[in-house]
């Protein structure tokens, strides 16, 4: 701001080329600082504001940019879950059958009379009970079973008599036991249908839990 000399009329003694400003144009010229000092502390303020707002922005974008990704992280581990899941849920059945396939290869190892009589002796735990019991296997290994069914009863001595008998139906290591109380269907086919339907069912449970 600009100083001011107040000019005193009754001893006024003037520098050439010095200019006299009048009273009303002194008070526009004060009226017009304040306005500018004003201007400046509202700019200053607005720049203050300003920042202020800029650093607030700042931070919620860091702290929105962190939530985003976490969410985009969390999609991507539920889509990875759900795919491997659906692909689980497709091999299921192929490692099923893989896990038959090679089993049924390692029976197809075994001697077939020895296969049958393995089956026979685990078909008789469950009618141990029973005084009699007849034997049906295929027809090619009756004379087999029959020379042999002895080493299986030396197990079981409830068991009082067991016939056997052909049965056209079986294959070798086909074997069914009949009783009093019912029959039970104990060839190998049907042991590894047992062992497939019993796979799928701890799939299903596993899933459930």
């Amino acid at each position: 701001m600009l100083s001011f000399v107040k000019v005193d009329t009754d001893n006024l003694n003037l520098v050439p080329g010095q200019k006299i400003l009048k009273s009303a144009d002194y008070m526009h010229f004060l009226e017009s600082e304040h306005l500018i000092q004003a201007a400046q502390a509202k700019a200053a303020q607005i720049i203050k504001d300003a920042e202020s707002v800029y650093e607030q922005e700042k931070l919620r974008g860091y702290e929105d940019g962190q939530l985003q990704a976490k969410q985009e992280c969390a999609e991507v581990i539920v889509d990875t879950v759900a795919q491997c899941n659906r692909y689980y849920i497709s091999s299921e059945k192929t490692l099923t059958q893989a896990v038959l396939s090679c089993v049924g290869k390692i029976l197809q190892g075994f001697d077939d009379v020895e296969v049958t009589l393995t089956v026979v002796r685990e078909a008789l735990q469950l009618v141990s009970n029973q005084k009699q019991v007849i034997l049906h296997v295929n027809p090619e290994q009756v004379a087999q079973v029959k020379e042999r069914v002895s080493e299986v009863l030396s197990a079981f001595p409830e068991v009082g008599y067991v016939d056997v008998v052909a049965d056209a139906r079986l294959k070798n290591g086909g074997c069914i036991l009949e009783t009093e109380v019912g029959i039970i269907d104990a060839s190998i086919d049907v042991q590894l249908q047992v062992l497939e339907k019993q796979i799928y069912k701890q799939f299903k449970q596993r899933d459930s839990d």
